[in-house]
């Protein structure tokens, strides 16, 4: 990796995450448990291996941190022709990422929760109280800014022209999917497969954005002109 140079470095930052955040969400995907909506048999799930929970929520974390500059980097192949598509997607991406930690910062907390050594009723208990809590109903709204970024990034891509169409195609339909399909308690065989073809999307641009030069990643950079020397 060049270090040298900041538009080269960004851009292979921003293509390594592209090809490896989406291999993460799989792998995160087919450890976590089903969701359940009641706290009993979430618990139970949970209970059953708890070592495998807590893998698939560090997981989840670590592609969360490289969503950061694979987003980015596709809002800049979107260029100044969808900027305001762009921003966009920035102004629903960040909330939204910010909320699904949040998110699995909670589950997370469930790994301790179903240890043997816990009060199974005072767990189950709490569980319920957070889960019937109104508090939890704004982060849960926020949270689905998320799939929607990832849909308007797509778009944007897709009308841009700067990949090919079935890619963003791919990136755009792909997070909404499984997102609403596991909140509406759908098969776990769903969001595996929404975000395999998550990774049949996004890891083409990534490596297509590695393979790039550097003037190709930076077509349209504003020149500066030198103050004339006396």
């Amino acid at each position: 990796m060049d270090l040298s140079s900041p538009n080269s470095f960004r851009r292979q930052v921003a293509g390594a995450a592209m090809i490896v955040m989406p291999p993460v969400f799989v792998l995160a995907e087919l450890l976590h448990a089903r969701f359940q909506t009641e706290a009993a048999k979430q618990l139970t799930a949970v209970a059953d291996n708890t070592g495998r929970w807590y893998a698939a929520h560090a997981l989840i974390f670590l592609a969360l941190a490289l969503a950061v500059p694979a987003f980015l980097g596709l809002v800049h192949l979107l260029g100044r022709g969808r900027a305001a598509l762009g921003h966009l997607s920035l102004v629903a991406f960040v909330p939204g990422l910010i909320a699904i930690a949040a998110i699995v910062g909670m589950e997370l907390v469930l790994w301790q929760m179903a240890q043997p050594s816990a009060n199974r009723d005072q767990m189950v208990a709490l569980a319920e109280r957070i889960n019937e809590s109104a508090g939890v109903v704004p982060v849960f709204l926020v949270a689905l800014l998320f799939p929607l970024a990832w849909l308007l990034i797509g778009i944007g891509l897709y009308r841009a022209r700067t990949v090919p169409a079935w890619t963003a195609v791919l990136i755009a339909l792909s997070q909404p999917i499984g997102f609403i399909g596991e909140l509406a308690g759908g098969p776990k065989a769903l969001a595996v497969l929404a975000q395999l073809v998550f990774a049949l999307g996004l890891i083409p641009v990534g490596i297509r954005v590695l393979r790039q030069s550097d003037g190709d990643w930076e077509p349209d950079r504003l020149s500066v002109p030198m103050p004339a020397t006396v």
